[in-house]
């Protein structure tokens, strides 16, 4: 199993002022378990551990419920849609947003005596997800192993040296951190307000927060602690240096330090965790100066004082996964100069795109099991993170989650269930305030992870009429069925539990069936028979008329392809766009497929009927269009001209994450040319984003394009996306200095779309493999059908593939596969 080795390190110094296109804590390997992770810089002296909890978010001043008057306006917008006037701007409405995503607390250890230090080394361990950096310090060797125990929860370090050193171990100031109460734009941000103190107590160092106090804040009361637990065989003492000026939110006079001496070995246990009760925020200062206890201050030290250091870290879900290309799988190269060959080099290095494979499955793995990633995944360094790195359901929690059941991460589908099931009741009231609706959801763009109402629209992005997101959530907990089938999974989660009053659900019954139940309820409410398309293709509107004539079809009105708009016209809301379109059937569909499963049996002639009814509501609802070269359009609206000139390729829906291209040429056809076109007219400053890319990547690989698949991870490559870690930015020029896992983890499910398509009926395999990439051998994929690729192997030269195939209790499918002769097929059944 590969490893993400790197001679070089960033040290994160307090207050820099740093070069938003070279960022330090953009450097630091990562270790998580799911909910705690750690962003460690490496540094040999001046070592920072940054702690996460995914769960951390700021309060802010924004509101924390939909606006009551969003209701009143669904006539104005329809209004304004079907007249075409484009001048109506909700009342210029300003956008709100959801919470922003922090850090926890940072430790920094520094190795007292400016020793000169030789043979450095740091690499990330992918089996047992272990940061590990090794070096000499005046001659004597010295290594540093950090890990987030799954079994405990907790973070531990270990430093061990062969030579007694001395260390100094403080906690830095949050202000120290960049960005730190600055928004976008210089604008004050939250944090400003916080309050804050650091502590010691005998053998541990730590801090508590009280977030600050916005009225209606669920926060109101709330904060957050951080302890780390130190343990050594040298001698240990306190001090305290003057607080540094610029740290106006912290209430002490001082902060405190621990000083280690004559120590061979250290050993680091930290926990950190947020609580929505630390007392009222008038009275925090009182209590810590009166050495008041805080309950979230003890459960963290009871916490690190229950740890089992013996433990050791265990190996990871994505160890059955194998991926070797032939003129890769071993190299001793450091990524940094990996990189800089590739920069050399014309064509993609198979050893460089093999290490990428595995830094992001090693990723995926690491935000597994709570939640799904953020846009940061599960790490920041910084405060206010450009997007407040947000769960970003168009598309990048997709985009991130797109190689999680093929790659048979089942822990990460886990936690895509809670994620899911945390956001519901808050759609519920979405679709409810939005549009009138009765029992259905309405997806916003963006959840914080504690709350999901919406709020984040404005005339630029009304994503209150963004109407395909449940269809986007939804695919990949289909794709878990039919990756694993019927699954029982159980929460921990106290908030999990109180809302739905109990710890064990049915992925089936408790999470798709209910949520695909409310998503069908929505398209079924959407369609108003006063606004809709004559036989002519025509809009039209019509008061007081209660159905529609034969060959007229409903208005998907108001509608938003993100993040769009038509040429020439000057708003976003318009009505019938194909991702609605796209999403529509999909959702119909699986609904149809679900009630002749399930209900079938129960009722027969209930199932029949409603089946009949979603079947009547495909046909009332729009269908695709395509303009003059054949694409599909990205409205199907004749009075809208397309606008091909922006990065994103909301219409395309149908190729990814939809699959309906597969088994229908003339769409599929109007896919690859609604590609061609905005690959023609999209070009320039748009271009840098990575989530355009990743996401044209993942379609051309669905329409199996390999060419221009390979086009576009030879650009990413090519570029200066990825960091010494093989972690990514947010821009292929770094431009607006962002950390983002879009690219490191939707790199994984390019390449497995590129080596497997399947669905319940098909398994094609090399669909999108390009020759240029040569030949090579993937183990351990999984498949939409149940059935495991135990070995596929494939050689460019003689155009021969061999797969060896777990076919579980899957039923018989059909095994093709269009670039190459299939020599040979190995089945194992199960008995």
């Amino acid at each position: 199993m590969y490893s993400s080795f790197s001679k070089k390190f960033r040290q994160i110094k307090p207050y820099d002022n740093y070069n938003v296109t070279d960022v330090p804590w953009h450097e630091a390997m990562v270790a998580g378990n799911g909910r705690l992770g750690v962003l460690e810089s490496c540094a040999p002296i001046e070592d920072s551990l940054i702690y996460q909890n995914v769960e951390f978010v700021m309060p802010s001043e924004e509101p924390r419920h939909v606006p009551y008057d969003v209701t009143a306006q669904l006539d104005e917008a329809r209004q304004s849609v079907i007249n075409f006037d484009d001048t109506w701007n909700i009342h210029d409405r300003k956008r709100t947003n959801m919470y922003c995503y922090h850090p926890g607390h940072m430790i920094r250890l520094t190795l007292e005596g400016e020793p000169d230090i030789s043979g450095y080394r740091r690499w990330t361990d992918y089996k047992t997800g272990t940061i590990n950096t090794t070096f000499k310090s005046d001659g004597a060797s010295v290594s540093k192993s950090t890990y987030v125990s799954r079994k405990q929860n907790v973070i531990i370090t270990k430093i061990i040296s062969e030579k007694s050193v001395n260390m100094s171990i403080s906690t830095d100031d949050f202000e120290s951190m960049p960005k730190f109460g600055v928004q976008k734009n210089n604008i004050p941000a939250p944090e400003r307000n916080m309050l804050y103190s650091r502590f010691v107590r005998d053998n541990i160092i730590g801090t508590v927060v009280h977030y600050p106090e916005y009225e209606g804040s669920e926060l109101a009361k709330g904060g957050f602690a951080g302890v780390t637990r130190i343990l050594t065989d040298g001698d240990m003492r306190v001090s305290s240096k003057p607080k540094d000026s610029r740290a106006y939110t912290c209430i002490d006079e001082t902060a405190p330090v621990i000083n280690i001496s004559h120590a061979e070995s250290i050993t680091l246990i930290t926990y950190t965790d947020w609580t929505d009760d630390l007392g009222e925020y008038c009275e925090f200062r009182d209590r810590v100066n009166g050495k008041d206890t805080f309950a979230l201050v003890d459960k963290c030290i009871n916490k690190v004082n229950s740890v089992n250091i013996t433990e050791e870290p265990v190996s990871l879900d994505h160890k059955n996964i194998e991926l070797k290309l032939d003129g890769g799988y071993f190299c001793e190269s450091a990524n940094e100069e990996l990189l800089d060959l590739q920069k050399n080099e014309y064509d993609i290095m198979p050893h460089l795109l093999e290490k990428l494979y595995y830094n992001g499955l090693y990723g995926m793995q690491a935000c597994a099991g709570t939640t799904a990633p953020r846009l940061s995944g599960l790490w920041v360094g910084e405060w206010n993170l450009l997007w407040r790195s947000a769960y970003t359901m168009d598309a990048n929690v997709n985009i991130q989650v797109s190689g999680m059941n093929g790659s048979g991460l089942y822990e990460a589908g886990v936690g895509y269930m809670w994620f899911i099931l945390r956001q519901i009741p808050d759609w519920v009231n979405n679709a409810a305030m939005v549009y009138g609706m009765k029992d259905a959801v309405l997806i916003p763009v963006n959840t914080d992870g504690h709350r999901a109402m919406m709020v984040e629209y404005d005339i630029n992005y009304p994503f209150q009429y963004w109407n395909a997101g449940a269809g986007w959530m939804l695919i990949p907990i289909y794709e878990f069925l039919q990756t694993y089938g019927d699954a029982v999974i159980t929460t921990f989660d106290a908030s999990l539990i109180k809302m739905y009053g109990k710890d064990t659900f049915d992925v089936r019954k408790d999470v798709y069936e209910p949520l695909l139940k409310k998503a069908y309820n929505f398209w079924k409410q959407i369609g108003n028979p006063e606004y809709y398309t004559d036989t002519d293709g025509n809009a039209r509107y019509e008061k007081g008329k209660c159905s529609l004539n034969a060959g007229e079809h409903y208005l998907i009105i108001p509608s938003f392809s993100p993040e769009n708009k038509p040429l020439g016209y000057h708003s976003a809301i318009t009505a019938n766009a194909a991702m609605d379109i796209s999403a529509a059937k999909d959702v119909i569909n699986m609904y149809i497929e679900m009630i002749n499963k399930e209900m079938a049996e129960e009722n027969r002639t209930a199932a029949m009927q409603a089946v009949s009814e979603a079947e009547a509501l495909l046909r009332l609802l729009p269908d695709f269009m395509y303009d003059e070269s054949g694409a599909v359009k990205e409205w199907s609206m004749k009075e809208y001209g397309e606008n091909n000139a922006h990065r994103h390729i909301s219409h395309l829906y149908p190729a990814w994450p939809a699959l309906q291209t597969q088994h229908d040429s003339k769409l599929a056809a109007a896919c690859r040319q609604a590609v061609i076109n905005r690959n023609h007219e999209n070009k320039g400053k748009d271009d840098t984003a990575s989530h355009g890319w990743i996401h044209k990547a993942l379609v051309e690989a669905r329409l199996k394009n390999a060419d221009a698949v390979y086009d576009t991870l030879n650009l990413l490559v090519h570029s200066d996306i990825f960091y010494t870690t093989l972690f990514t930015d947010h821009n292929t020029d770094r431009s607006k200095g962002v950390y983002c896992t879009d690219t490191a983890f939707g790199l994984v499910g390019i390449i497995n779309e590129m080596l497997v398509y399947s669905d319940e009926h098909t398994i094609e395999l090399l669909p999108a493999w390009s020759d240029k990439l040569g030949s090579g051998m993937v183990k351990g994929l999984r498949t939409r059908c149940g059935i495991t690729i135990d070995e596929l192997k494939w050689d460019v030269d003689k155009k021969k593939v061999y797969v060896s195939l777990d076919w579980g209790n899957a039923d018989e499918i059909n095994i093709v596969c269009g670039k190459y002769e299939i020599e040979k097929i190995g089945h194992e059944r199960q008995s």
